[in-house]
């Protein structure tokens, strides 16, 4: 960074940007096909990005992704479009720029004042060269920024990166403007865009245009190879199973394109619509089901179980606490199989809970009661139980009351609406008076459309709604050995596409632990079980919040290193997955709905 040095590049100050602003001005950049910044005015925006990085980011800052960075970021945003024409849509590229940007400003300035002299007393006073290049860094800024450089946490991030730079066998010998320049460049002389296989071998080249590095001509010779394979039609790139996949026998990274500038996003190189990508995860949900049910039938045939359902025409999938509609199966005496049905004996009623502040009785929702009920009969698995009958909630008159007989999937009564749970009898008053016009139509489920579906799935196999698929859940997920029943209300959800219960996401985490034993991945993954943290009756939210922490927290206390916990949780009539990696502090939060609203999940976690 010395000035003096010949062959070093200064901090550019952009006095062109500035003067165009002065005169109310911006300047025009135009992106190519790829939506690459291109020409000498993509240049400067990329030049003006790095200014930003080093005039508005602190040098101490850790973690660029920090919410607590949310308003710098809005600064940068708007002192970069209000020097340069760029869409809204170019907004995050231009944030991961700077953050990039900012990250090699501060190795720059670790490796030139901080590294060599890190023993040394003056190296806790800001040097005259960045006092003279970057007025904008303040004393204290620089002694906070050796003071992480210093310390143990730092040094154990630097080593960790050095092990992975060791071992990282393609090191790109690109200038700093990468992919970018080389890509339009190449597109000048062609007039073509070069494939991702070419272009990444032109960036592993030298300057006298050799390939150095052992592992690069061994992968060049696989992409000749496969080169050739392709025009002979023996071989075909498919999404991101091309040939530069196939050479370097590894992965594609979500989000990010090899062998392209970090401009160009996946679904754009490799053309996939939104169609085709939900085409392809419909067809892995497939082939995934079908694996599933053959894992279910090997661990009942294990358990010298009989299965109730055929696997081969049903989907597996699991039970024990779902509260959608349901049906229950009849057979008749002569064998002959009928549609399974619902009891029909139901009557209106109100549904009331016991009141301890009050010392009484209080309505909470209407809905309907099967008066037959017996206490062997199962809601989702459960037997019903002494006192208990099957009930409907159809109307809920205070939401967020507590359930008197609770599942995993609904604690409230807001959480069951629409669905089947079981209800104290002594609390179930009958009103013959309801009228149904007065509160809308009932939403009981309609047994008869789920009966033809459910005969129609199964293929007019015999389902005995009494009978149940054992499935053994291991220790590795429960803490202990225990069975899940796979009962028909969990198969008539799934088949329905409703929602799931606890017991499916079991089965479904036995399932993948299995894949994971038989492909070697057993010691990567620990699939934890959803009632670990699932909502617990306390006296305030707070202390249910704390109970739940406190049992996760001493299920991950020995966790071994380089291990990842797969943490399933209902945040209520919806699943989501949270993946922890205890020894690095990190809680990766999954949502297949991308909604924003996560805060009994952030709160336990924290």
């Amino acid at each position: 960074m010395d000035p003096t040095v010949e062959g070093k590049r200064r901090a550019t100050i952009m006095k062109r940007v500035h003067m165009t602003r002065k005169r109310g001005e911006r300047i025009q950049v135009t992106f190519d096909e790829k939506g690459q910044p291109e020409g000498k005015h993509g240049d400067e925006l990329m030049s003006w990005i790095s200014m930003l990085a080093r005039e508005h980011v602190p040098i101490w800052i850790q973690d660029w992704r920090s919410r607590d960075l949310d308003g710098l970021k809005e600064i940068i945003w708007k002192e970069t479009v209000t020097s340069f024409t760029v869409e809204e849509s170019f907004r995050n590229t231009c944030l991961k720029s700077c953050g990039e940007a900012a990250r090699n400003f501060r190795y720059d300035l670790y490796k030139t004042f901080v590294e060599e002299f890190i023993n040394e007393e003056s190296v806790w006073t800001r040097p005259k060269k960045v006092i003279d290049n970057y007025p904008n860094i303040e004393e204290e800024d620089w002694m906070k920024f050796v003071q992480y450089r210093t310390s143990l946490q730092f040094q154990q991030l630097s080593d960790r990166g050095s092990e992975i730079r060791t071992n990282n066998e393609y090191s790109s010998r690109g200038g700093r403007d990468g992919y970018r320049k080389l890509d339009q460049e190449m597109f000048k002389k062609t007039g073509k865009w070069e494939r991702r296989d070419g272009l990444w071998l032109e960036q592993q080249m030298g300057l006298d245009g050799e390939l150095k590095n052992p592992a690069c001509k061994k992968a060049s010779e696989l992409i000749m190879e496969y080169n050739t394979q392709e025009s002979q039609g023996t071989f075909e790139s498919v999404g991101t199973n091309d040939v530069l996949s196939q050479a370097l026998s590894r992965p594609e990274h979500k989000g990010h394109v090899r062998g392209q500038s970090k401009f160009v996003k996946p679904s754009q190189y490799f053309n996939l619509s939104r169609s085709s990508k939900k085409d392809n995860e419909v067809q892995s949900m497939r082939h995934e089901i079908e694996e599933l049910k053959a894992l279910v039938r090997g661990l009942c045939a294990n358990r010298d179980v009989e299965p109730s359902v055929d696997p081969k025409n049903v989907p597996t999938v699991d039970q024990h606490n779902s509260f959608k509609a349901s049906c229950s199966a009849q057979e008749k005496q002569d064998g002959v199989a009928e549609p399974p049905t619902m009891p029909v004996d139901s009557q209106e009623c109100k549904l009331y809970i016991f009141d301890e502040v009050q010392g009484g009785q209080l309505l909470v929702a209407f809905g309907r009661v099967w008066l037959e009920s017996l206490p062997t009969d199962t809601v989702h698995g459960i037997p019903l139980g002494e006192g208990n009958v099957r009930v409907s909630i159809n109307v809920p008159k205070l939401k967020k009351s507590p359930l008197p007989i609770p599942t995993y999937d609904a604690t409230t009564v807001e959480d069951a609406v629409n669905g089947f749970v079981a209800w104290p009898k002594s609390l179930v008053e009958l009103d013959m008076s309801m009228n149904k016009a007065s509160r809308g139509p009932s939403h009981v489920p309609d047994p008869a459309a789920g009966n033809k579906k459910c005969q129609k799935k199964a293929g007019n196999k015999t389902i005995d709604s009494r009978t149940e698929i054992e499935v053994p859940i291991p220790y590795t997920i429960m803490g202990f050995d225990m069975p899940v029943f796979l009962s028909f209300e969990d198969i008539y959800e799934f088949i329905n596409l409703q929602e799931i219960s606890a017991n499916c996401i079991l089965v479904y985490m036995r399932y993948l632990e299995e894949l994971c034993r038989i492909n070697g991945q057993a010691e990567k993954f620990v699939f934890v079980s959803p009632s670990l943290i699932s909502p617990v009756r306390t006296d305030t939210e707070d202390a249910g919040r704390r109970e739940r922490a406190d049992n996760l927290l001493s299920f991950l206390r020995d966790a071994p290193k380089e291990r990842l916990y797969l943490v399933p949780h209902n945040r209520g009539r919806h699943w989501v997955l949270g993946v922890i990696d205890p020894w690095e502090d990190l809680v990766l939060y999954f949502d297949p709905l991308r909604e924003k609203k996560r805060d009994d999940f952030t709160e336990l976690m924290n």
